[in-house]
């Protein structure tokens, strides 16, 4: 079994299990944390974890933010200046990208169908680094999660602290955090 239908398996039980209505934003929020070198086998196979859902009567939303830099930028009026001097985009430009990628999620987890039924599949939070942080992002969309956040997280996460892409220093996050661990890891 790939370790990707292992995660699946997790993710299934651990839907399988429900959880309380009570919960805060910051709970209601399932990282799913796979290694970043499985990023392909994970889209390949990301309807398992949509029919993991469905099989315990949980509705599936699956929202991409792969290509929402491009396309924020794309459209900002001063594209041409970020693209001629890159560096500018450290002066500000970070900020009103995280608010578009939120703005993003935020239109989905406010739809009518987003109910404490649904469970809402963020896949692309990968293309947020060196940009925008995923931290930051979830901060600004946990208070509107009625369902659930599934965030497909490509790093590490231990004692509640996430490395995007094993890349930086992690933060602290009071998510549920589905992953597992190589036999033998004991880091």
């Amino acid at each position: 079994m790939s370790k990707i239908d292992q995660l699946a398996v997790v993710f299934r039980d651990h839907v399988a299990v429900g959880w309380p209505s009570g919960s805060s934003g910051a709970q209601r929020v399932i990282m799913i944390v796979y290694d970043p070198n499985e990023e392909r086998a994970l889209r390949g196979k990301i309807d398992m974890f949509a029919q993991a859902a469905r099989t315990h009567s949980y509705d599936w939303h699956g929202l991409d933010l792969t290509s929402s830099f491009g396309a924020w930028l794309g459209a900002h009026r001063y594209r041409e200046g970020y693209f001629e001097e890159p560096h500018m985009l450290s002066a500000g430009a970070n900020e009103r990208f995280t608010q578009y990628a939120a703005d993003a999620v935020l239109r989905v987890l406010r739809r009518p169908e987003h109910t404490e039924r649904e469970i809402v599949g963020l896949i692309g939070v990968a293309s947020l680094f060196g940009v925008a942080s995923v931290s930051d992002l979830l901060a600004r969309v946990d208070h509107a999660i009625k369902g659930r956040l599934a965030v497909f997280f490509p790093g590490r996460a231990r004692d509640g602290r996430y490395r995007l892409l094993d890349a930086r220093d992690g933060w602290d996050y009071h998510a549920v955090s589905i992953q597992i661990e190589p036999i033998g890891a004991h880091q």
